[in-house]
């Protein structure tokens, strides 16, 4: 008992190999031959995947296949398929994958693009409708300007107007002081004149 008890013991200490997965490499060649028997030549070693132009069946089980080069040949009719191998398959799968990817990320791409555009247009609308309000007050102003250097003008040319009615007013008015002045002068001395000798007068008048 102690005996088996021992055993026991000693193979629970002894490592177990745990078991790994394997997969058979996805990979081989097959024989073209020269007849439709294994007797036969072989001409070629075509790699699976291979695409071959299928030219003749016999009821042998044999296919006559003519290569891409244009060698021709028999080879086993289980063996060729319809379909691409399901390697060849996978690798399509993945070369489509690989470009539907790029063309999400060149999509992404885009429409990011296609934001930064419609930000940019935006801005400049913002900056051409900011433009056209500056020339609109610039071109108001001007017009403005203009109309109050013709009112300028226009008071300017009345101001000289008024000036010169003023200065004819003054002389006008100095001339009449003048004669005014002159004629009182005139009287003056016409009346110094007449006035000692109507005095004269009187006092013969008088005397008489």
């Amino acid at each position: 008992m102690r005996f088996i008890l021992a055993i026991i013991t000693l193979l629970a200490c002894i490592p177990y190999a745990q078991a790994e997965t394997r997969y058979v490499v996805d990979q081989a060649t097959l024989p073209m031959r020269a007849g439709q028997s294994t007797s036969h030549k072989i001409i070629a070693m075509l790699p699976s995947g291979m695409a071959v132009e299928a030219l003749e069946q016999s009821d042998t089980g044999y296919t006559l296949v003519r290569t891409q080069s244009g060698k021709e040949g028999w080879m086993l009719s289980r063996y060729l398929m319809k379909t691409p191998a399901a390697r060849d398959r996978l690798i399509h799968a993945e070369l489509e994958l690989a470009k539907l990817n790029e063309l999400k990320a060149q999509k992404k791409s885009v429409e990011s693009e296609l934001e930064e555009l419609k930000a940019t247009n935006s801005k400049l609308e913002k900056e051409l409708e900011h433009i056209r309000s500056t020339a609109a007050n610039a071109v108001q102003m001007a017009e403005e300007n203009r109309a109050l250097k013709s009112s300028a003008e226009s008071t300017r040319q009345e101001l000289e107007t008024l000036q010169q009615q003023t200065r004819d007013i003054r002389n006008g008015a100095q001339q009449r002081w003048f004669l005014l002045g002159g004629g009182a002068i005139l009287l003056g001395i016409i009346l110094g004149l007449i006035l000692p000798r109507m005095r004269v007068r009187r006092k013969q008048w008088g005397g008489y």
